[in-house]
């Protein structure tokens, strides 16, 4: 869901034909592929072993390897640049995971983050807070921001940060059902009714019977100004 600002970010941080680039947290490998069509040389490291694997068939034969974002198994000054799509703010420790991207940050090179923005801004996780979603409740919602804290306190400063539209659209009632099972989300026993989850839904329903949650990305361009 993060594709909408894959063009965006790989423009703002320069990627590009021949550079050196890092994806924290890189899943199955999607957003590599796509700056491998760029022309990137690309690594990516993920804590899971499945994700590795997938990332692999999207771009065989390119450096993926499993790992922590806060322990990074290359050297410093390895990469021109290091991105992290929505994943900065599940690491254990986000202040140590950008310290390690600046370590392998090349002194001219750009770490770009990108994440949802904050619930304010963001109809689907709304949603899901409304219906208690693993646990959670509108009024549970942090206040804080750990990855922004992070970037705040980080080694290098913010070159450009910026939003961006990424609107989340479904079919219908089956494929919402579908979508919270394939993202394996708990619901409390009252809000997992169908009927309970189409009425939370209600406010995003459109006259032809689809759903549209507006939702916006927000992503950040890290380096050391030089």
């Amino acid at each position: 869901m993060t594709s909408a600002a894959w063009d965006a970010v790989a423009g703002a941080a320069a990627v590009g034909d021949g550079t050196r680039l890092l994806d924290l947290g890189c899943g199955h490998g999607a957003f590599c592929a796509f700056v491998a069509r760029r022309g990137a040389v690309v690594h990516g490291v993920d804590a899971e072993p499945d994700a590795i694997a997938g990332a692999l068939e999207a771009v065989p034969g390119a450096d993926f390897r499993l790992g922590m974002m806060e322990s990074l198994p290359w050297p410093d000054a390895s990469f021109d640049a290091v991105t992290a799509f929505n994943a900065v703010q599940y690491a254990l420790d986000p202040d140590l995971a950008l310290m390690e991207a600046a370590r392998v940050l090349r002194p001219a090179g750009r770490i770009a983050v990108c994440k949802w923005g904050p619930p304010a801004v963001n109809q689907f996780f709304a949603f899901l807070a409304s219906i208690g979603a693993n646990g959670v409740r509108s009024d549970d919602l942090p206040g804080a921001d750990p990855v922004k804290n992070a970037i705040r306190s980080g080694p290098l400063e913010v070159l450009l940060t910026a939003d961006l539209p990424a609107p989340i659209e479904m079919a219908g009632d089956p494929e919402l059902q579908a979508s919270l099972s394939r993202a394996g989300i708990e619901l409390d026993p009252v809000a997992a009714r169908a009927s309970s989850v189409t009425a939370a839904a209600a406010p995003y329903r459109q006259p032809d019977g689809t759903y549209r949650f507006e939702n916006r990305l927000r992503f950040w361009i890290l380096g050391s100004g030089r």
